[in-house]
């Protein structure tokens, strides 16, 4: 079975310029953790919750006392962003994503056509909701 059968196609996309506060508005109020960066109609990044995290935890040891917020229309999804990233298309067994996601140790993997144009994603739960109920 391939992954095509269990993936996500409808995937919030959001662009490198925008910024952190519209990257962390959208995963906020998301049943999601990521978010994939598109560019021209094609992938070019992903950025996860904890990527944020990371990014307000760094600032808060580096810059003690100052307020978050007034930094966040600042740093943009560019800044922020994973752009090394494995990616599967939609005929990959589901076995070899699932192999792919522990051999790696991340959360997801885009499915993209061979344009890099976004089909989908899925992710950890997705391959375990398969393994449990099928």
């Amino acid at each position: 079975m391939t992954i095509a059968t269990i993936m996500t196609t409808n995937v919030t996309r959001i662009s490198p310029e925008d910024d952190f506060r519209k990257a962390q508005e959208i995963l906020d109020s998301a049943p999601f953790h990521h978010l994939l960066v598109e560019q021209a109609g094609v992938l070019v990044g992903i950025v996860s919750d904890r990527d944020l995290m990371s990014k307000i935890a760094s600032y808060i040891d580096n810059n003690p006392g100052n307020a978050f917020n007034k930094l966040q229309s600042s740093i943009s999804v560019a800044d922020i962003m994973t752009t090394q990233m494995l990616v599967i298309d939609r005929d990959t067994p589901i076995d070899a994503a699932s192999i792919l996601l522990l051999a790696n140790n991340i959360s997801c993997l885009p499915i993209v056509n061979a344009d890099y144009v976004i089909e989908g994603i899925v992710t950890w739960k997705d391959l375990l909701k398969y393994y449990v109920y099928h």
